[in-house]
C-alpha cells in the first residue's frame, strides 16, 4: 500500500545522552527485548476530534488531537522532544503541531478543563524525575484526508535507545534537532529511535467521525 512505502522512510530524531549500537547495512533493526537505555513512561488517549470556527473565518474545521501524560521514573533527568507523526492509508502524512493554531490548543484545554495541559512547544524541554513531575500533553492534527479508513500514528522521544546504519547513498533526511525544530541535511549515516507505533481504523463516513471512539488495533514498538 502507498502508506506503507512513506512509513519505510527514515525520519530521524536526535536526542542527547543516546546509547547507540552500530548493525550491519541492510539488516532490519528492531528493538531490543532487553531495556539498553532509559525509556519514559507514556499513558494515552486514543486521538478524538474537535470542530471549531477560528477568529476571522466563516467555516468550522476539525481537527484530530491525542493526549498523553509523560512520567520520568529513568532514575536521571531528561530532555524530552516529543515527535507525533500520522500517516493515512491514503498516503497523506500529518506532524502534530504543524499547521495548528493556538486557538485549537486553547480550545481542547478548555475542553477538558485542564488548566496544566501543555502543548507541543510548552513540552519540549527538561522532564525532571518522579509522578509529581509527571507532565500532560496534547498532540494535535489537522484534519486528515476524509477518503482514509485508517492511519498509524508513531511517537517518538520516548527511549533513549537509538541504532546506527550506514545508508547505500548519501541521502537528504529529515532531522528533528534539541529545540524540536525540523531540519535537513545530507548524510550517509541515519539514527533510527525506539518509537512507539499505534495503529487505527476509522469506521463509518467522514461526518460521523467527531463521535467515534476509536481503539488501536496495533500496538507495538518498532526502530525507526
Amino acid at each position: 500500500m502507498k502508506h506503507r512505502a512513506i512509513i519505510s522512510s527514515l525520519i530521524i530524531t536526535l536526542v542527547s545522552g543516546v546509547f547507540i549500537s552500530a548493525i550491519k547495512a541492510g539488516s532490519y533493526p528492531k528493538p531490543s527485548i532487553v531495556p539498553t537505555s532509559w525509556q519514559l513512561e507514556f499513558e494515552y488517549q486514543s486521538p478524538r476530534c474537535i470542530t471549531l470556527r477560528l477568529p476571522g473565518e466563516s467555516k468550522a474545521r476539525t481537527y484530530w488531537y491525542m493526549l498523553y501524560t509523560v512520567t520520568n521514573r529513568t532514575g536521571a533527568d531528561r530532555i524530552f522532544v516529543p515527535e507525533f507523526i500520522l500517516y493515512t492509508d491514503t498516503g497523506k502524512v500529518y506532524r502534530a503541531g504543524k499547521h495548528v493554531p493556538s486557538e485549537v490548543f486553547h480550545a481542547i484545554q478548555s475542553r477538558h478543563n485542564n488548566p496544566l495541559l501543555m502543548s507541543m512547544a510548552g513540552i519540549t524541554g527538561p522532564l525532571l524525575q518522579g509522578e509529581d513531575n509527571a507532565k500532560d500533553g496534547v498532540a494535535i492534527w489537522p484534519d486528515i484526508d476524509p477518503k482514509a479508513r485508517a492511519f498509524d500514528v508513531f511517537i517518538a522521544g520516548l527511549s533513549g535507545e537509538r541504532v546506527e546504519i550506514k545508508l547505500p547513498v548519501p541521502t537528504k533526511v529529515t532531522v528533528i534537532g534539541k529545540d524540536g525544530k525540523p531540519i535537513e541535511k545530507v548524510t550517509n549515516i541515519a539514527i533510527l529511535s525506539k518509537t512507539l507505533h499505534l495503529q487505527y481504523r476509522l469506521p463509518g463516513e467522514p461526518a460521523g467521525r467527531a463521535n467515534i471512539v476509536l481503539k488501536p488495533i496495533k500496538k507495538e514498538w518498532v526502530m525507526r
